[in-house]
């Protein structure tokens, strides 16, 4: 089962993410993204949930 933000979470993840990516600065963006991904991923412990979150993520690019 997946869990999603509140509306006003999701506003406060949005900031905390632009000033994480903003302090990495454009030299490092792609290794800090990288980064936050695979711990992200490793937290969410289910490769089905990564696999479609990769998937969505994709999606209109």
């Amino acid at each position: 089962m997946s869990k999603q933000f509140s509306q006003e979470n999701l506003e406060q993840a949005l900031e905390i993410l632009a000033v994480a990516i903003n302090k990495a600065g454009c030299e490092k963006e792609t290794l800090f993204l990288s980064k936050l991904c695979f711990v992200l991923a490793n937290q969410l412990g289910d490769i089905k949930l990564l696999e479609d979150a990769i998937e969505k993520a994709n999606a209109d690019l």
